[in-house]
């Protein structure tokens, strides 16, 4: 054990020195956690800016006013020449422009009002269904209103906007309570991400040490392979909580995150990072050159965070790429480390998340240290 500890201990001086470790490890996961996860939020800010333009009469105004109920997004009244001015210059997703004579229009099955959009964005998408809604509420409310005339239907409207609409109680099931916001899936995914590339990097230089002749003159000391493995799987398994003990601490100090129950997040963190070191290892063994490991674990670590849910929830893609996602290890390390932040808990969930990680790690141990080359 002794050995096998100073072997890891020579490794991680011999990476501390090399200043892309540093990079790739610490300060990339960071900025990037910063930037698309920490930082994202539902202040009033990041609302989409949606324009709109109403007309004088008491139809209209209403109208507007039932528009302007959806709080998902930030509303602000101008003329109609700005709001498409707006919306040409990409400062607004959409410009909704109320005109006067909307009962005539509605009689007369006319559009209620106009839409002004430049592209159809994702954010426009998902507030087009709330237009369609309201079109239909208005509609439907002067077929309603249609035997007692425009003043009715006026006061119908004027009901029907200032409606909160309906209450629903919320319980969130979370065994632990907390003040903190939970840390965020993006920030999770980074970390993940770059843990990947930075431990298959470290795992790379085996090769380059095989070519320089240190690993020929360590396996000639008073070593065995068994300690001489362990001793690298140790010091990249020590790089590994590095930089997620790093992260961990900035994004509390940062944003008050909160990482869940330590007593469910370490020994999970620490068989994914296990995980990722045997890919090093896999990778590593499978190629010549450092050049080549450099390549390969490229291809393999972008496709499979693509696969596995890293950059994006898999909530939102078709169900065959949910179903390659389960044969992808990002995606039972997201699965495992979401129940864990989010305090839910779940235990099929993260016993499932365990045991398939567990097989990856085993199977990809098996192939580095079978595939590694000894000998020069």
């Amino acid at each position: 054990m002794r050995k096998t500890a100073a072997i890891a201990l020579l490794h991680l001086k011999s990476m501390a020195r090399t200043p892309s470790v540093w990079v790739m490890m610490v300060v990339m996961p960071l900025v990037f956690s910063i930037i698309f996860g920490g930082m994202a939020g539902s202040s009033e800010k990041n609302k989409p800016l949606v324009l709109y333009s109403a007309g004088s009469d008491d139809l209209s105004l209403q109208t507007a006013k039932l528009l302007t109920g959806n709080k998902q997004y930030k509303w602000e009244k101008v003329s109609a020449q700005k709001a498409r001015e707006a919306v040409n210059n990409q400062k607004a997703i959409a410009a909704v422009m109320i005109g006067d004579g909307l009962a005539e229009r509605i009689a007369k099955k006319e559009p209620l009002f106009t839409v002004a959009i430049q592209r159809e964005t994702q954010e426009y998408l998902a507030l087009y269904p709330h237009l369609e809604g309201a079109a239909r509420t208005i509609a439907s409310g002067y077929e309603l209103a249609a035997a007692i005339g425009t003043d009715g239907f006026s006061a119908l409207l004027q009901e029907a906007s200032g409606q909160q609409g309906i209450r629903v109680d919320k319980e969130i099931i979370q065994r632990e309570g907390s003040k903190g916001e939970a840390v965020s899936l993006s920030t999770i995914g980074f970390t993940i991400m770059f843990m990947m590339f930075g431990i298959s990097g470290a795992a790379a230089t085996i090769l380059e040490e095989r070519a320089g002749g240190t690993w020929a003159r360590l396996m000639a000391a008073p070593v065995n392979r068994v300690q001489i493995i362990c001793g690298y799987i140790l010091s990249y398994f020590l790089l590994g909580w590095l930089q997620l003990g790093i992260l961990a601490l900035s994004i509390k100090v940062l944003f008050n995150g909160k990482w869940g129950s330590p007593l469910y997040f370490i020994p999970f963190a620490s068989l994914v990072i296990l995980t990722v070191v045997g890919l090093g290892l896999m990778i590593a063994g499978l190629v010549k050159t450092k050049q080549q490991a450099g390549a390969l674990s490229a291809v393999i670590i972008v496709s499979t965070c693509m696969l596995g849910g890293v950059y994006w929830p898999l909530d939102v893609v078709p169900d065959f790429m949910k179903l390659i996602a389960k044969f992808v290890p990002q995606s039972w390390m997201m699965s495992g480390i979401r129940e864990i932040v989010s305090g839910s808990l779940h235990g099929p969930t993260i016993w499932t998340a365990i045991a398939v990680l567990a097989g990856f790690c085993l199977l990809f141990y098996y192939l580095g240290i079978r595939k590694l080359k000894y000998e020069n």
